[in-house]
């Protein structure tokens, strides 16, 4: 951020700051939100050629291995898929610098603008991620249904839900309310009772039954998303965070339009299971 501030005190600042707030952008778009690190796929715009993507699937155990009689005709059996199509929408916001943000030296609103914007670009896409579970547990049925807390019961329920299904649960991504819960159950706390004390002395909450538990403000309150990361979701971008500079003489500022176009789906319904607590 400091090249940021040298840029904006030079007599050439129209023309640079718009390349200098590109760059701050795109290094606060990183903020740690969860959902890009739980993706099954991330297609690029050159895996996009029109404005649609069909991702095609190869239907599970369509092809089957069959005992044959000495004699017998081999049975006929061939793989099979299904698809659907993603069409990625397009997201933004516009930042704008005045001129008189920069005579009065106010570079705290100009860090705070650009910080803000990347975080929300960052956020709307992690929104959009975990909707995409939900849906997929929706249309899979694996709500796992809890109390006031979440139990232990539960976790492990979700988990057999997506291995009955052929899947294996690699990731748990719960809010602030169910990772409060899972601090207060006294079993991710009491060696004698975790059965490996060199797992219970790196910390238990990090990795539950297998997974990486990852905390998001994203999730919805009181859920828990149980995933498996390899199929859950897929992200289709046909334009990744892009700016487009202008300048507005007349108003004395200038500026950068930031967009993006998404595209987000579950893979596979059966890799993600959510469980409600209230």
């Amino acid at each position: 951020m400091n090249r940021l501030i040298e840029l904006l005190t030079t007599d050439n600042e129209s023309e640079l700051i718009p390349s200098a707030l590109y760059n701050e952008l795109i290094t606060s778009v990183r903020d740690n939100l969860v959902g890009t690190q739980v993706l099954a796929r991330r297609v690029g715009p050159e895996g996009i050629p029109g404005s649609t993507l069909t991702v095609a699937l190869n239907t599970r155990n369509a092809m089957l291995c069959e005992e044959i009689a000495e004699g017998a005709e081999f049975p006929k059996s061939r793989a099979k898929a299904e698809s659907f199509d993603i069409t990625p929408k397009k997201y933004g916001l516009d930042i704008q610098i005045t001129r008189e943000m920069i005579e009065d030296s106010r570079f705290n609103d100009v860090v705070w603008q650009v910080e803000e914007a990347g975080y929300q670009m960052a956020k709307k896409l992690d929104t959009l991620i975990m909707a995409q579970i939900e849906a997929g547990d929706t249309a899979a049925s694996h709500t796992v249904t809890g109390a006031a807390a979440i139990t232990v019961a539960n976790i492990s329920t979700a988990i057999k839900n997506l291995r009955t299904d052929g899947y294996n649960a690699d990731y748990m991504i719960v809010s602030a309310a169910v990772e409060d819960d899972l601090h207060n159950i006294d079993t991710f706390h009491e060696a004698d009772k975790v059965g490996n004390r060199e797992t219970f002395e790196r910390g238990l909450v990090g990795r539950i039954m297998g997974m990486t538990v990852l905390v998001s403000t994203q999730v919805t309150a009181n859920y828990s998303y149980v995933i498996d990361s390899r199929h859950a979701v897929i992200l289709v971008e046909k334009r990744p965070i892009s700016i487009e500079n202008y300048k507005l003489e007349n108003n004395d500022l200038v500026g950068i339009a930031v967009s993006a176009r998404w595209g987000v789906r579950y893979l596979r319904a059966e890799a993600n299971c959510v469980i409600t607590t209230t």
